[in-house]
């Protein structure tokens, strides 16, 4: 039995693994990781018992040149390039592919049989990838073809990246050549182990990950109490742990998990295999709902579609990534107004600096947070999510917040009603209105831009496709007339949930008709009423559910739409009466 990890660069090629029927001569283990983090995974596999290690592109090139395990690659096969030009072949705009020769060459004859204009650039190194993106943006292209490294350059440009992705024969080619390999390497293999019996015997629970957040070695006491393995599970450790490698300094922080918040301190280890080691030092009880929270790395996300608002948003984006007065976005459920907020802050801020979100009402410690973060923060947009939702108080606490302009925040607010009519009724503050709808931009319903359906459809299964490995790469054009006539009440957040289940229900590669109508048949698209069946508390369940929903989860609005208190609302989802 051949013991064997495959380090996936990106998502998508780990659902395939997972669907494909492994050999029987192999136990194959899989991780997701890229570049320099697959590298480090690697060099762990040595110490764990792998035999053989499989991965792709420069990932695979890196980790050939710094473990002795011999490493097979998985090729990028004619099948895969077709995919992703049947990707994008319909697609109205200025196409390029970059990478480096062994992609390019065939790339360019594909291109030529298909009649595809698709400009290609050969590169020899990483290090060209970034001048060459801003080149073509430059020039006006804005879809870009790659690997994994192009297409993240790429994102971080503004620009849309599509993978060159690994199907299942180039797969199964790998499994074969892994088998190959097993047969001519015999190395040795070893385990070393990282901390002494004092690490074990620690008092309080102490754990030493690796870049990646698999546990290198724990101590006694984190072994004891598995509640503890929450920590390794939260967004928030990955940037903890950047910030420990980078700096060599200790961070301490508060980790939130389920029901606890863990204060920690995480220090480096080891600098040669980037170990960091997470003590526990106290832990809290969790507050019932965050109304608060800190982006650190927003990612940026296009503007899609071709409808009359999408040709204005995209006009105007300069106007509002550049303007110091706050903008106003309201709109139905779904419409994208939180998505509109988060281009409009990369925009005007890139990547690197954070997005302060504020969801509903606050209390009285939270705006203490709010406070501080404003004032701690050098750059931000100061995102608020349902601010007609906040009592008076908590209005005029936010105007004084809000009115310093003595600090470098973009005031950016959302809501599904436009808070005018408010104002009017006397249930929102006047003062509070005029400081947030400097520019006031109206998100039209799905239903109003139809327009749009085709080129969400296209970005929706582009994106299923690479994060989640599913097969569908288009839709067939009677099936899009279908959905072009339905009236999507939850708009494109609706759109988007229909997609993902076409593109599950789907074996092939085109959503076709029948499968709409199946759909349309067994759960009724734009039927959104809750059914009355099963039992009283399960129907409690779904309206308690749907109400949640509607609220953007904010637990504090649901209670008050359900006329129940919070601690209520709380043990009816967790089927406590």
């Amino acid at each position: 039995m051949i013991k064997a990890l495959l380090i996936a660069p990106y998502p998508g090629l780990v659902e395939i693994a997972k669907n494909l029927q492994i050999p029987n001569y192999m136990q194959l283990d899989i991780q997701t990781a890229n570049l320099e983090q697959g590298v480090e995974i690697a060099r762990n596999a040595e110490r764990q018992g792998y035999e053989i290690i499989i991965s792709r592109g420069g990932t695979a090139t890196m980790i050939q040149d710094e473990v002795s395990l011999p490493v097979v690659h998985i090729d990028i096969t004619g099948y895969d390039m077709l995919r992703v030009f049947t990707l994008i072949s319909g697609l109205q705009k200025k196409v390029a592919l970059v990478g480096f020769a062994n992609i390019s060459r065939g790339a360019a004859t594909l291109c030529n049989i298909l009649e595809l204009n698709v400009k290609m650039i050969t590169i020899q190194s990483r290090s060209e990838v970034k001048h060459h993106l801003q080149e073509l943006k430059q020039e006006g292209y804005s879809v870009i073809i790659g690997d994994v490294v192009t297409v993240q350059e790429a994102k971080q440009l503004g620009l849309r990246g599509v993978l060159i992705t690994s199907g299942k024969e180039a797969l199964m080619d790998a499994f074969e050549e892994t088998k190959r390999l097993h047969h001519l390497a015999n190395k040795i293999r070893y385990q070393t182990k990282y901390l002494s019996d004092m690490f074990a015997a620690l008092p309080i629970p102490a754990v030493i990950i690796d870049e990646s957040k698999q546990i290198v070695d724990y101590n006694n006491v984190f072994q004891v109490h598995p509640r503890y393995k929450e920590i390794l599970h939260t967004k928030q450790l990955n940037n903890i742990i950047r910030k420990v490698l980078s700096s060599g300094a200790d961070c301490w922080s508060e980790i939130k998990g389920e029901n606890q918040v863990f204060m920690t301190q995480a220090y480096k280890v080891n600098e040669e295999d980037s170990l960091v080691g997470i003590l526990v030092h106290a832990e809290v009880e969790k507050p019932e709902n965050v109304h608060l929270k800190v982006t650190s790395h927003p990612s940026p996300l296009p503007i899609i579609g071709d409808s009359e608002q999408s040709k204005s948003l995209t006009n105007n984006m300069p106007t509002y990534a550049s303007t110091n007065h706050s903008i106003y976005i309201y709109g139905e459920i779904g419409t994208g107004k939180k998505t509109l907020a988060k281009i409009i802050h990369f925009e005007r801020f890139g990547s690197h600096v954070p997005i302060i979100e504020v969801a509903g009402s606050l209390n009285h410690a939270e705006l203490n947070s709010l406070k501080k973060l404003v004032r701690t923060i050098k750059q931000a947009t100061l995102l608020l999510r349902d601010a007609d939702k906040m009592s008076k108080s908590e209005q005029s606490s936010l105007l004084k917040i809000v009115s310093n302009k003595s600090i470098d925040v973009q005031v950016i607010s959302v809501s599904n009603a436009s808070i005018e009519k408010l104002v009017k009724k006397g249930a929102f503050s006047q003062k509070l209105y005029d400081q947030l709808t400097d520019h006031t931009i109206h998100m039209i319903p799905l239903r109003e831009r139809k327009r749009d359906i085709p080129a969400f459809i296209n970005y929706f299964l582009a994106e299923f496709h690479t994060d989640s490995g599913y097969e569908a790469i288009g839709m067939k054009e009677d099936a899009m007339e279908l959905l072009m006539q339905l009236e999507w009440e939850l708009n494109v957040a609706q759109l988007k949930k229909v997609c993902r289940e076409l593109s599950l229900m789907t074996t092939g590669y085109y959503i076709e008709a029948k499968h709409v109508e199946k759909l349309i048949q067994n759960k009724g698209i734009g039927d959104f009423s809750i059914p009355i069946e099963g039992t009283l508390m399960e129907m409690e369940q779904r309206v308690i559910k749907r109400v949640l929903e509607e609220e953007n989860n904010n637990q504090s609005n649901a209670a008050k739409r359900l006329g129940i208190s919070r601690t209520t609302l709380w043990r009816k989802l967790h089927n406590e009466g």
